[in-house]
């Protein structure tokens, strides 16, 4: 992971957000009183929808069956009862 000290001249924080979106990779920001890691607004999303379905009891397990179901044991869409 790439470290920024944030009060070095360069610092540009529109720069460095254009750079995380395009490489999807955070960046660790450094200054005296601490740190922290700056990522993607889509990557946080993610994280957090990652974390609410791994709190659904059962739903790691549906997923991961549901991955290794053929496709020819699985429903139609039209046939699911919404």
């Amino acid at each position: 992971m790439e470290t920024i000290t944030i009060d070095q001249p360069q610092f540009n924080i529109a720069k460095l957000i254009a750079e995380i979106n395009q490489k999807h990779q955070p960046i660790l920001l450094q200054e005296t009183t601490g740190k922290a890691v700056l990522i993607s607004e889509q990557e946080w999303n993610e994280i957090q929808e990652t974390l609410y379905l791994q709190s659904i009891p059962g739903m790691v397990d549906s997923i991961h069956q549901g991955a290794v179901t053929p496709i020819e044991d699985c429903i139609e869409v039209e046939d699911i009862d919404w």
